[in-house]
């Protein structure tokens, strides 16, 4: 698909990272979804050498690449192509190196930064029982006595918190205040007491992907791992979504561009009444739109990522790239599926795949509708 408007240097990210992704990833793509479960050697290889993907974004002063949001973007895009259920590599580490780089003091970023580009894992727990897209309506609820907090609720859909070694918690210091008594620690998993991953959720599509449901009874935090000022954890929870669902619509689009690929390949090939698919207009327009509009898509998100690496503000751009990159993959794994017809439900063919993970992923980090509120809030204020 077309990318010329990338940079030279753009372009050789982009390289790197498909080869890597065709060599290392999409030959175990299959047995990732048959077994649900991601080989412990290919996580070594995404989290360290050769993939590094928790610290694409960690500054180079705490040991890691310091890449731009469009190059994470294009590196996204050859992940969401290859396959979906590794994006979480990706995008939690992003969700979670945010957090501390836009909220946390210099010695917080020392240690957790650091850590991060060491391979280790760090979760995002922000949705909570019930409110989902409205956080501010959180039960999970912080105490404090003296210089410790507690931490009590119920975090849902929380990605890799069984692998990670560092979450990102959302709670409520004074549930009263709604939004402004918010804030952000951050766990420190080993040896801590009061964790209970309640169950893993069995997804039908993204096989492999590890969410929990987990409960927080008492969970000791220094106050030390609290993450910028009491009561502004929700601002900076916004504000990181408002970066990596960015990253996010650049990996509807890899995925989006992977089921075009399939649907033109079977329309070469496929014969109905003694023609070839491709020679009938309803299909042949139909792959003309989705082509133009994943194109599209990729230039809203290459905008949205550009204005972030500026320091622009850039929240209705982003909620327009994540909202769009969701509806055209939407779009192009149905158009796959129609084309195959009966061969689309036969797990021999990927396009059925491609359907179970695009319906899986694209509510993450707020819904289409949520996308449409922020944009239109935008528009209107």
């Amino acid at each position: 698909m077309a990318s010329n408007f990338f940079t030279e240097d753009e372009k050789k990210i982009q390289e790197k990272y498909r080869k890597l992704a065709e060599e290392l990833i999409l030959p175990r793509e299959k047995e990732i979804d048959e077994k649900d479960r991601i080989p412990p050697d290919l996580i070594k290889q995404l989290t360290g050498d050769p993939f590094y993907l928790p610290s694409l974004s960690v500054p180079q002063k705490y040991g890691g690449l310091e890449l731009s949001n469009v190059k994470v973007g294009i590196i996204a895009e050859e992940i969401g192509y290859a396959c979906p259920t590794l994006i979480p590599f990706l995008e939690i580490a992003q969700l979670y190196s945010h957090v501390i780089k836009l909220g946390g003091s210099e010695e917080q970023k020392k240690k957790f930064l650091g850590a991060l580009a060491q391979g280790k894992i760090g979760a995002y727990a922000l949705t909570d029982e019930g409110p989902g897209s409205d956080p501010a309506r959180m039960k999970t609820i912080a105490v404090k006595r003296g210089t410790r907090y507690y931490l009590t609720g119920k975090k849902r859909i929380i990605t890799y918190a069984d692998l990670a070694d560092l979450i990102a918690v959302f709670a409520s210091e004074d549930p009263e205040a709604g939004a402004k008594g918010i804030s952000a620690f951050i766990i420190e998993k080993k040896g801590i007491k009061g964790i209970k991953f309640e169950r893993r959720i069995d997804t039908f599509g993204l096989r492999g992907h590890r969410a929990f449901d987990i409960v927080l009874k008492e969970v000791e935090v220094p106050e030390e791992n609290r993450i910028g000022k009491s009561g502004e954890g929700l601002k900076l929870a916004l504000k990181v979504l408002n970066i990596t669902r960015i990253s996010l619509a650049w990996g509807f689009i890899g995925l989006a561009r992977r089921a075009l690929e399939e649907t033109i390949k079977w329309v070469k090939e496929r014969e109905v009444a003694g023609k070839k698919l491709k020679e009938f207009s309803n299909i042949s327009f139909a792959i003309a739109e989705i082509a133009t509009q994943i194109d599209a898509a990729r230039l809203l998100a290459y905008r949205a990522s550009s204005m972030a690496d500026r320091g622009m503000e850039h929240r209705k751009e982003t909620s327009m790239a994540k909202w769009y990159a969701g509806e055209i993959m939407l779009k192009a794994v149905d158009l796959a599926n129609r084309v195959y017809a009966g061969y689309g439900a036969d797990p021999l063919y990927p396009v059925e795949k491609f359907l179970r993970d695009a319906y899986t992923w694209h509510p993450a980090q707020g819904t289409n509708e949520v996308q449409k509120f922020i944009i239109a809030r935008e528009l209107l204020k």
